[in-house]
């Protein structure tokens, strides 16, 4: 199977001095004005013809037909003529500071990068809090250009095996042994700043030991489920949002025989036989049970729990042989990682046969996304970035087509990474146009209620109310590819 926390055992990276500066104090912005606008109601799937939309400050303060509205004298006037106006994207699974992408060098190439791709706000599952919490204050005070951030800061793991080799001190990692530890570590988090507490991997004890202390501290958590908790006991436990399909073992939930097949799962994992633990996934697949599928939704629905499928990145790990070594988008990485991430010359039958392993995985994760919706599951839209070949910014776009790949209408796509985020997140006058709502918008060249596709065709971006136009998010590209074409090698090494 691949490898469960995908490289977390990062070697610590040597410091790189900002090379750029995305803002500089920027003025409070005039009042901004589109016109002639189609408005896509992320709500009602309406969509309101030849509108116009004014913005004042941070805030959207009218939205009315053409020619009844008054439009301040000073506002900076955009033609918005057959182009389509959506609320702000969110990018609900990302780790931008973290795994593979090194605050050193992110700051200066993946923040832009999100907001280059309409993406601005997101929730980072796992990276250095302090990194973090800093960068969203430059952003808050309008010396940064990045989206909103919401953080978890590091994930919890399990402790190290006695005798197992010692590991750089990772900010991104936070491992417990005991329930004790688990409770202090939540505990600390809270006090930290953090916005929610994510989990990867813990011991059953320790599991309910952060659930339990979560409730108390009144901050949520979320994650992977582990492999002996079941999905029902995470959702009635408050789990907040299951993240991934696979990596949290839905299929077992959703087997006829599995009980069984876990208790097998966890035996061929306490021998590390991975050939085991990958047949048995595939016969967990092979047992759906509907109806103990729709006794599991029921409960996810009852409880309030959201799911966060991240096909895109299970879809990478499908087709990770084809995966090119000139793909534009690595142009915005060190060129270290990028060497790590070169996909095999002459691939070896182990090596397409956990391809052909992930193919059916990703299959079924598909199958099961239009089940959740089906039965009224509530989903977010995330893109798992950046993992291999899972690109920030680029990849949210992909994610929303496989979801409507999965069963879902472009709107219902479009609603997980807009309404849905926002009231996840429980932020106020967030995820729609209207008036008293925060001006994070996107203009698009194509209507994504027909094709989803079009929410990459990206012409401007209203981020805290300041207006970039296509050829400002241009130069933002620019200047994020130069910052990574300079990083010196050794900085760029995540293992």
């Amino acid at each position: 199977m691949r490898q469960l926390i995908r490289g977390l055992a990062i070697v610590s990276l040597t410091c790189l001095a900002a090379i750029f500066s995305f803002g500089s104090n920027p003025q409070k912005p005039q009042s901004l004005a589109i016109e002639h606008v189609t408005v896509v109601d992320a709500a009602g799937g309406r969509e309101l013809a030849d509108q116009t939309v004014v913005i004042t400050g941070d805030s959207i303060v009218a939205v009315a037909k053409i020619g009844s509205i008054e439009i301040p004298k000073n506002a900076h006037r955009i033609d918005g003529r057959g182009k389509f106006l959506i609320p702000g994207l969110w990018d609900m699974h990302t780790h931008v500071a973290g795994i593979n992408a090194n605050p050193a060098w992110a700051k200066q190439t993946l923040l832009p990068l999100l907001v280059a791709n309409g993406i601005t706000g997101i929730r980072d599952m796992g990276g250095d809090l302090d990194a973090l919490q800093s960068w969203r204050r430059e952003i808050e005070n309008g010396t940064l250009v990045g989206p909103h951030i919401v953080a978890a800061g590091p994930m919890l793991l399990p402790a190290r095996r006695p005798g197992a080799p010692t590991e750089p001190v990772d900010p991104a990692i936070l491992r417990v042994g005991t329930p004790e530890e688990s409770r202090g570590a939540v505990d600390n988090l809270q006090k930290r700043g953090a916005d929610f507490i994510k989990i990867i991997e813990v011991s059953r004890e320790n599991y309910f030991a952060i659930a339990d202390e979560s409730k108390k501290d009144s901050i949520p958590f979320a994650g992977h489920i582990p492999s002996d908790v079941t999905a029902i006991e995470a959702s009635t436990a408050r789990q907040k949002s299951i993240e991934h399909i696979i990596y949290s073992s839905l299929a077992f939930d959703c087997s006829a025989q599995g009980d069984e097949l876990r208790q097998k799962m966890q035996e061929a994992s306490a021998r590390r036989d991975s050939q085991a633990s990958a047949d048995i996934t595939d016969q967990a697949n092979h047992t759906f049970s509907a109806e103990k599928a729709a006794a599991l939704w029921r409960t996810f629905k009852k409880n309030g729990t959201w799911v966060t499928p991240t096909l895109f990145s299970i879809w990478v790990n499908a087709h990770q042989l084809e995966m090119s070594p000139d793909d534009p988008q690595l142009a915005y990485l060190p060129v270290s990682l990028r060497k790590q991430w070169a996909p095999a010359k002459t691939p070896t039958k182990e090596e397409r046969d956990t391809e052909a392993w992930w193919q059916r995985q990703f299959e079924n994760d598909r199958k099961l996304t239009g089940e959740m919706n089906r039965a009224g599951v509530r989903l977010l839209a995330g893109s798992d970035s950046l993992d291999r070949y899972d690109f920030a910014g680029t990849s949210l776009h992909r994610e929303l087509q496989m979801l409507v790949s999965a069963g879902l209408t472009p709107l219902e796509a479009l609603q997980t990474a807009t309404l849905n985020p926002a009231e996840f997140l429980a932020i106020a006058k967030s995820g729609r146009i209207s008036p008293g709502y925060l001006a994070d918008l996107v203009l698009l060249e194509g209507d994504p209620t027909v094709d989803i596709a079009n929410t990459a065709k990206i012409a401007a971006v209203v981020l805290h109310g300041r207006f970039l136009s296509r050829e400002e998010l241009d130069a933002i590209l620019e200047k994020a590819r130069a910052a990574a074409a300079a990083i010196p090698s050794a900085s760029g090494d995540a293992k």
